[in-house]
């Protein structure tokens, strides 16, 4: 409805539409919370230690795709994008430096920092063709792919090639890195934009309690 309202208001502005037929004049779009869905550490293991045999191989990209997405929190649009040029050695360390399809915006990713490195085995997996790594199919078939990924992965949740995103920075949140470098490592113009992963697991809740033992006595 908001990309309609857009259009509409531009239809207006050009004068091929009368302001008087406005659409929207007694129409108010309403919003409701958007629930992030995100793999926890358990499920995001299960992922990374499925073996893949027989007619399932096939997948193997979209495992390897999905996981450093996970890793580095990057969108769909940007990882089909990447080239191996985006692959930078810094003082001889990796990084991945890339400009967002949706906000323009220059991000840059220590890569051997996050997550362990782990992003930096795929890339050496693809180290004579980085490129194939990054030529994946189109977002939809991906996502019928994930769907037979979670089920023989034993992943009992509907996700979608964005979970890598969301995963990302639930997990980084949870384990402590501030919101304002979140906010930086997945390119968000406002921290605005990443505040809606401070609401994350109940585990975020039970870590936290579970810090405060030594400090809080009760009588």
């Amino acid at each position: 409805m908001k990309h309609l309202k857009k259009y509409i208001n531009v239809a207006i502005n050009k004068d091929h539409m009368e302001i008087q037929k406005y659409a929207f004049r007694k129409y108010k779009i309403k919003s409701i919370e958007n629930n992030h869905t995100h793999l926890s550490p358990e499920e995001l293991a299960r992922i990374e230690n499925l073996k893949l045999e027989g007619r399932y191989a096939r997948l193997q990209k979209t495992i390897d795709a999905f996981l450093f997405c996970c890793y580095a929190g990057l969108r769909y649009s940007d990882f089909v994008n990447l080239k191996p040029d985006n692959i930078v050695e810094i003082h001889q360390e990796t990084w991945l430096i890339y400009r967002s399809v949706k906000t323009r915006t220059e991000v840059r990713l220590p890569l051997y920092l996050l997550f362990g490195g782990k992003s930096i085995h795929i890339l050496n997996k693809y180290r004579d063709n980085l490129s194939d790594l990054f030529n994946i199919r189109d977002n939809s078939n991906i996502n019928k792919e994930l769907l037979v990924i979670a089920k023989l992965a034993g992943v009992h949740k509907h996700f979608s090639f964005h979970t890598a995103r969301h995963t990302n920075a639930t997990l980084l949140i949870y384990s402590g890195v501030s919101i304002t470098t979140v906010q930086k490592l997945l390119g968000h113009r406002s921290v605005k934009t990443t505040q809606v992963y401070t609401n994350i697991m109940d585990i975020t809740i039970v870590n936290d309690l579970e810090k405060s033992k030594g400090v809080l006595h009760l009588p």
